[in-house]
């Protein structure tokens, strides 16, 4: 419980912005990138593929973003793995935390994108677009990466030498396998998961 609270003390105004202007700035990135390619398609239509993209890149982007804060004070000690569970634990709620500001700016972005007066009713039709099965995979996602990151992280500094310097090495160790475990874990649920879920709908 102690590492519970103190990871969620971190939880501040600045990673709340960086995560939330991180979403807005992909998804007008990605509403822009759809737009000349889907010229044919409706507004309504791009905002919402917008939308539906994001949720399932977002577990991998909070998870990433929160590996880059917390990665330091997970390097900082080396710990016995039969105490890693508190860690692991507080890193999944936290991403989970993290994809609901992320998917709330993105919604957010994108009503005030489509520009059609009423933008609470713009909100809440983004909203009810989301099939609800894909939200709660994308939260249980956002929770298994999260544990992931950390759990690399705390295996790293286990190897890393002491100092700023093998801090630094195994940053960008932790770095690099998070993202190649994190994308290869999407490319695995996109070829498996997904085409089992459509089949059974």
């Amino acid at each position: 419980m102690p590492t519970l609270i103190r990871r969620f003390e971190r939880l501040d105004a600045r990673l709340v912005a960086t995560v939330m202007g991180t979403g807005v700035v992909v998804c007008l990135g990605f509403i822009e990138l759809l737009r000349s390619p889907l010229q044919q398609l409706s507004r309504v239509t791009i905002e919402l593929l917008a939308v539906r993209a994001l949720l399932f890149l977002a577990p991998l982007l909070v998870s990433l973003l929160l590996l880059l804060r917390d990665g330091p004070l997970l390097l900082g000690g080396r710990r016995p793995p039969a105490s890693w569970g508190p860690d692991l634990l507080a890193s999944g709620l936290l991403s989970v935390v993290l994809l609901l500001y992320f998917m709330a700016a993105v919604i957010i972005t994108a009503s005030l994108m489509l520009n059609q007066g009423d933008g609470v009713a713009e909100v809440g039709f983004l909203i009810g677009q989301l099939e609800p099965a894909r939200f709660a995979a994308a939260l249980a996602r956002a929770a298994a990466y999260g544990g992931i990151c950390a759990a690399i992280c705390l295996q790293q500094a286990r190897r890393s030498a002491s100092g700023e310097v093998g801090m630094a090495s195994g940053m960008a160790r932790s770095l690099r396998l998070g993202i190649g475990v994190m994308v290869c874990l999407d490319v695995l649920w996109t070829i498996v998961v997904d085409p089992l879920r459509m089949g059974g709908t």
